[in-house]
């Protein structure tokens, strides 16, 4: 008998569905796990009555907004996880039966009853879970006056972000668990974020206007994420309106040029929802600053030589010159975006489910803002030791003895980044005007002389396109089984301009078309890559079966390619880098008390050969107290393709075909207690190491045409670790009041290679740590809410970080640290109607002058004022 679905009324058809799902069951299907349901001659009336009931339960279930796929109801104590399961023994998990121990009340305010969906993919309360997940609500967003992603983030320990200053900014030194973001994935709805190019991600940049939810997985998440997520994810999750629509208008404006727009539709039902967001963020960020560098660089001078006759003007005297005192405004350290975002759900039966999610941002910025002028150089610069003395033949920077011997950089030496003082390599640049004249003593700056030029790192501007488009579609034939696919196209571009009135002045060459043979001309300094454009598109299709009442199998595989086109001084390189991804995961809940994970990915690079990455978790709880947990995994990172070609020679992007994955392993430990239904305390140890660590190595730049003596090349150099500890606290302490505490402790430094003088690291003093990240970060949030009012005091304390800001990506420097800083913010919101609400914040009410990093400089108390208003809904 031939049955076509298509002749069957929509009833008929769940019954087919369930039909079906019963036969695959009585075969065996799914390597043998399920036994037979029923005797053959009844299996048709079953599932007639069993598929009527399921279609009509998973409709409701879904209308009703169910927070779990498939919940596991224990159903007393003879539940056993290995029972196959049946539409019968699910129907009350189906129905929204309790997913916790009978009498075991839940409450909204126990942090274990909180649902994530980054830690598994598929909504799941964290006490089911064996990684730590911090998960950031409008709640906190509203408390923490959050104008970014990133300023919202300041209440997740292990997270180090580069705070506003004053506005927005577009920084890098992200770092989670120690890992910089080329080291961490931001997703967005699920989907990677990071850069094509580099694998960098914008978050600074990321607006708050339609997020509803962050969800912080910290640790190696490679097994579900794929390749890059060794410090962790950063998960942002985008509001799904339900209900009548809603117009949200609000608009702020503060101190130093910030302002703020917002305009926010949406509503819809289970069938269809929409949610359209405009908002726009700008910044002058023309705020004063003053600091003080430790100590200062000594240079020869114009008459200096050896005694075999070598000039050393401009290089590095061995002593170490008085501190300085450097002051001023950041006057042109602008920053501004325009974001434009589109959600759209449709569910045109209980099975089927699409979402299309637009996403469109225009940015501007002053180069790197603020602080692009003023942040100092550490003079030093390390690489390969050619022809005995890597610093006269051109390939590093280092000290030398009166004789012309290199000496060890053992104590950094410090300048600001002014006119006279940037790109230093073998001998020192920009100390004449463009007809050559000597107008300034090499090694000094003089910012009143160098105002007309030396502004906004010597007037560079970019300008960032980033454009996000990716179609879901959720497939749940019946509770046991769900596919979830996605399509993911993303793009970024980022044209860079630069005046050209600005000249090296150290420099002469032939330049064609220009100069008449055998004369020379200065050349002008032009952006070293005036153009970048990189996208990426990816695919991946995740089968969810639920094996029993306790175990759900997951089967994915993933496909990427990323594409990066950029455009240098001589030419143009278009370049590819694809992979496939397989992974399998079994999560499996043995009882209330034992919950584990195992699985692996395997990873096929057209570049890099083969990764497996296998991962474990367990969490035990013995009782609603107190919960332990641990999860092991390797961890792996690829190079960018970026890092895959390197400029030199005069060929626009020559290959650089030694560098390898960095791989390594991650673990933590750790413990949730919940003393009382209205406190939690988290508190984990880690530990992150890898092989292969890359970082930025000078070299001898041998393009007599360009500008810069030196050019930066990607190299496998040692190893790298990250340790440390994170604590979260999360307490009501009435329904109106909570406070809420974090705490990371994090040691994290390069090491592995000697230091010796013949290395090309030399002198950068591997196991140092990371200039980016503090020992001890303290954040404490006390907030009040009631009726729509809430005043909330954000508090900081950071321990202070070493100094060694060198260019590039290369840690530097010995033992100077920025000193350790303290601030306090005030936010606000107050109603005056129930459409209407003054928003505002002081920040940094202490007025304290501190340095976020070295010689980037925060400024004091800054005021921000606006309103909001919320029409229908």
């Amino acid at each position: 008998m031939m049955v076509t679905i298509g002749n069957f009324s929509p009833v008929h058809r769940k019954l087919f569905h369930a039909a079906t799902a019963s036969s695959l069951l009585t075969t065996g299907w799914c390597l043998g796990q399920f036994p037979a349901l029923a005797q053959s001659t009844r299996t048709i009336a079953n599932a007639k009555t069993q598929g009527i009931e399921m279609a009509r339960d998973v409709f409701e279930s879904q209308r009703n907004g169910a927070q779990e796929l498939y919940p596991v109801n224990f159903g007393g104590s003879d539940w056993n996880w290995t029972q196959p399961i049946t539409a019968q023994n699910s129907q009350s998990s189906v129905n929204g039966g309790p997913d916790i121990e009978p009498g075991r009340a839940a409450s909204p305010m126990t942090i274990l009853e909180e649902v994530t969906v980054t830690a598994t993919r598929r909504p799941t309360k964290e006490k089911d879970t064996t990684v730590a997940t911090y998960v950031v609500d409008t709640r906190d967003i509203r408390s923490t006056g959050a104008v970014t992603v990133t300023d919202s983030l300041v209440l997740v320990p292990g997270l180090q972000f580069a705070p506003g200053l004053g506005g927005v900014r577009n920084f890098g030194n992200n770092y989670l668990r120690g890992f910089n973001d080329q080291r961490f994935l931001v997703l967005r709805d699920g989907v990677p974020v990071n850069r094509p190019d580099n694998n960098s991600s914008d978050i600074s940049r990321f607006g708050i206007a339609d997020v509803e939810r962050v969800e912080v997985f910290s640790g190696g998440a490679a097994l579900r994420y794929g390749a890059g997520a060794v410090g962790g994810v950063i998960n942002i999750i985008s509001e799904t309106p339900k209900g009548p629509p809603k117009l949200t208008l609000a608009y702020e404006t503060g101190s130093y040029g910030f302002s703020r727009y917002l305009a926010k539709y949406g509503g819809g039902d289970d069938g269809f929802s929409y949610n359209l967001a405009f908002s726009s963020v700008v910044a002058f960020n023309n705020y004063p600053y003053s600091y003080t560098l430790p100590n200062s660089a000594l240079f020869y001078g114009p008459g200096d030589l050896t005694p075999a006759g070598i000039p050393l003007y401009g290089l590095l005297r061995p002593e170490v010159g008085p501190p300085i005192a450097v002051s001023g405004r950041a006057d042109q350290s602008y920053a501004a975006s325009d974001t434009y975002a589109a959600k759209l759900s449709f569910k045109p039966d209980p099975y089927n489910s699409l979402t299309l999610r637009l996403n469109q941002q225009e940015s501007k910025n002053a180069f790197v803002s603020p602080g692009s002028t003023i942040y100092p150089y550490g003079v030093c610069r390390g690489g390969a030791n050619l022809n005995g003395n890597g610093t006269l033949s051109g390939s590093r920077f280092l000290p030398v003895d009166p004789n012309g011997n290199e000496l060890p950089c053992d104590t950094q030496r410090y300048l600001p980044n002014t006119a006279t003082t940037s790109f230093i390599a073998s001998r020192f640049a920009f100390n004449a005007s463009a007809d050559g004249r000597i107008q300034f003593p090499t090694g000094r700056s003089y910012p009143s002389a160098e105002a007309a030029t030396a502004n906004v790192a010597f007037g560079e501007q970019s300008t960032q396109s980033e454009s996000q488009v990716t179609l879901f579609w959720n497939h749940e034939p019946d509770p046991r089984f769900s596919l979830k696919s996605y399509l993911h196209f993303f793009r970024f571009t980022q044209p860079v301009y630069q005046p050209d009135f600005f000249y090296n002045t150290n420099v002469l060459a032939p330049i064609t078309g220009l100069t008449p043979p055998g004369q020379f001309a200065r050349l002008p300094v032009v952006a070293p890559i005036p153009f970048g454009e990189g996208s990426r598109f990816e695919a991946q299709s995740l089968l969810d079966a639920r094996l029993s009442p306790g175990q759900i199998l997951s089967l994915g595989v993933n496909f990427q390619q990323d594409r990066s086109f950029t455009r240098f001084e001589t030419g143009f390189a278009d370049r590819t880098l694809s992979r496939t991804s397989l992974f399998v995961v079994d999560d499996i809940n043995f009882s209330h008390e034992l919950q584990a994970n195992v699985g692996f990915r395997y990873t096929i690079s057209d570049r890099f050969g083969s990764n497996l990455t296998p991962a474990a978790g367990l969490r035990y709880s013995p009782n609603r107290f107190i919960s332990l947990r641990g999860n092991w995994s390797q961890v792996l990172a690829l190079p960018p393709i970026d890092e895959l070609f390197t400029f030199e020679g005069g060929a626009p992007f020559a290959s650089n075909p030694n560098l390898q994955p960095e791989t390594g392993i991650t673990y933590d430990v750790g413990v949730d207690i919940n003393p009382s239904e209205n406190l939690g305390i988290r508190l984990t140890y880690f530990n992150t190491y890898f092989d292969n660590y890359r970082i930025a190595v000078a070299e001898q730049n041998t393009n007599p045409l360009s500008a810069f003596p030196l050019i930066f090349r990607a190299q496998n150099v040692g190893s790298r670790y990250a340790s440390g500890f994170e604590l979260a606290g999360n307490w009501f302490l009435s329904p109106q009041l909570r406070l809420r505490v974090a705490w990371s402790n994090t040691d994290a430094r390069p090491y592995g290679r000697a230091d010796g003088t013949d290395q090309s690291l030399y002198p950068f003093f591997f196991g140092y740590q990371d200039p980016g990240v503090p020992f001890n970060n303290v954040v404490a949030n006390l907030t009040y809410s009631n009726q729509g009012w809430l005043v909330s005091l954000l508090g900081r304390y950071d321990s202070g970080k070493r100094r060694g800001f060198a260019g590039g990506s290369i840690p530097q420097g010995g033992g100077d640290f920025v000193p350790s800083w303290a601030t306090l913010d005030l936010n606000f919101e107050v109603p005056i109607v129930p459409t209407f609400t003054i928003t505002g914040g002081v920040l940094n009410v202490t007025d304290t002058q501190y340095e976020y990093l070295s010689g980037v400089p925060a400024p004091g108390t800054t005021f921000r004022v606006g309103a909001r208003m919320e029409l229908g809904g």
